[in-house]
């Protein structure tokens, strides 16, 4: 079995919805191109035939996420009390890219039990 028969939810969905909401991403073809690093109606294709992300797309989201939030720790504002979008903004990225790295672990996993059911 493949990933895509596991994977319940659709990470892409999230992490756009996540991205709208904190003002980080204007439009799914904005998030597609600059955020995920594919065409620009990548993340509509994927999201109208409900499939998941491929590693490479995976990666790119963590790693521009974890610039993203790189940038809001040298931020002076970040964790002051008055700043509470930035915070909270923050903490959505971090649980973000912790489920990125589930979901990275599970692909490997899958690829390594594939391999060996046809090996």
């Amino acid at each position: 079995m493949r990933y895509t028969e596991y994977a319940g939810d659709n990470i892409l969905r999230d992490a756009f919805h996540l991205y709208r909401r904190n003002n980080l991403t204007v439009s799914q073809t904005s998030f597609s191109r600059k955020i995920l690093g594919m065409k620009p109606s990548y993340y509509s294709c994927m999201i109208t035939r409900n499939r998941q992300p491929s590693r490479r797309v995976l990666q790119t989201l963590i790693t521009v996420t974890k610039t993203i939030l790189a940038t809001f720790l040298g931020n002076p504002h970040f964790r002051q009390p008055y700043a509470a979008n930035l915070n909270q903004a923050y903490d959505q990225l971090q649980q973000l890219v912790e489920r990125i790295n589930v979901e990275l672990n599970f692909v490997e996993v899958m690829d390594q039990l594939e391999a060996e059911a046809v090996g």
